[in-house]
């Protein structure tokens, strides 16, 4: 491969990849409970920021697509044999020139699927999916139960709707934007699941911000995830909390995150937001708290000062969940 000896070996568990000569070494991975989109393709050699991958053979087609470009055309990418040519990479943190991998599945696995994987440094790229807002009807959206080959086999249902590809276009803007909320140097993920919670409408007509909950499930069955708020004439997105455990997983589906926020005319405001199941926001500061319904899950509080606060949410169930930020 390009000159330098590569041997990839795989024993249904784990997948083992030895380069030769300086620089070289071996490799592990795990690789057990893949799937066609989880295990479509392998990253065979790196040299710089460009990156070769050894396809798995239910793969028909490859292209490469700029993660910050949702409106760029794809770039067919060559595979003689399933070794693609030299494709650029790029992490998901830098926000701008990430290049991720666009493939599509054989009619034999299923029809017209195409799917994002995404290079994290490890050997097998991450399943990049989406999860649209629960209130939010999605153009060929499916209902749990369907068989439409466009839906995600996968145990997680953080909304109304099971994660879907991230290659329809209002996935293709939210990754856009959202997707340099992704921490670099992270191998050993194996789905990254980015889920838009809330829409929330900004005082003072400001327009509104979209609220994320970025969720990576790793090969260990071990995961993490973050929030973060999308906001009116800022690029990068505002983390506004996370850590490992089952935060926007199947078995810890309720979120709520907060953060505060300056309106063009110079007023502070404090903007929290919860997921689908949350009826009522309270926020309590130094002397003062707030505790009011939330029929839309967002909340929006003035104040003349930013000051230490602890948000917590009423779900529908009684129960409360407190913001980790």
């Amino acid at each position: 491969m390009d000159g330098t000896g590569v041997a990839v070996l795989y024993d249904g568990r784990r997948i083992a990849r030895f380069t030769d000569g300086s620089g070289g070494g071996l490799d592990l991975a795990r690789a057990d409970g893949a799937n066609p989109t989880t295990a479509g393709a392998v990253v065979l050699h790196r040299r710089g920021t460009a990156r070769r991958y050894l396809l798995a053979p239910w793969v028909d087609a490859a292209e490469t697509r700029r993660i910050d470009q949702p409106d760029a055309p794809v770039r067919p990418l060559d595979h003689p044999d399933g070794v693609t040519a030299a494709a650029p990479g790029g992490g998901l943190a830098d926000c701008q020139g990430a290049t991720v991998l666009q493939l599509h599945s054989s009619p034999v696995i299923a029809e017209k699927h195409a799917f994002l994987l995404a290079d994290l440094g490890g050997l097998l790229p991450a399943h990049l999916t989406y999860a649209p807002p629960p209130d939010r009807a999605q153009p060929g959206s499916t209902q749990p139960g369907s068989t439409r080959p466009d839906r995600i086999p996968s145990d997680r249902i953080p909304s109304d709707r099971e994660p879907r590809e991230a290659t329809a276009q209002d996935a293709l803007q939210a990754w856009a934007r959202a997707g340099c909320a992704v921490p670099d140097g992270t191998p050993g993920v194996k789905q990254l699941d980015l889920w838009a919670f809330a829409v929330q409408p900004l005082p003072q007509n400001a327009g509104s911000a979209a609220w994320f909950c970025l969720r990576a499930d790793r090969w260990t069955g071990e995961g993490s995830a973050a929030t973060a708020v999308l906001l009116p004439s800022v690029r990068d997105p505002q983390r506004t909390g996370g850590g490992p455990g089952r935060s926007c997983g199947r078995f810890e589906q309720d979120t709520v995150a907060w953060t505060w926020w300056r309106s063009p005319q110079g007023a502070e405001y404090l903007l929290a937001a919860g997921s689908r199941r949350v009826t009522r926001l309270i926020v309590r500061g130094p002397d003062w708290s707030v505790d009011r319904p939330a029929p839309d899950r967002t909340l929006a509080v003035e104040r003349p000062a930013r000051a230490a606060v602890r948000v917590e949410a009423l779900l529908d169930n009684g129960s409360r969940i407190n913001s980790p930020h």
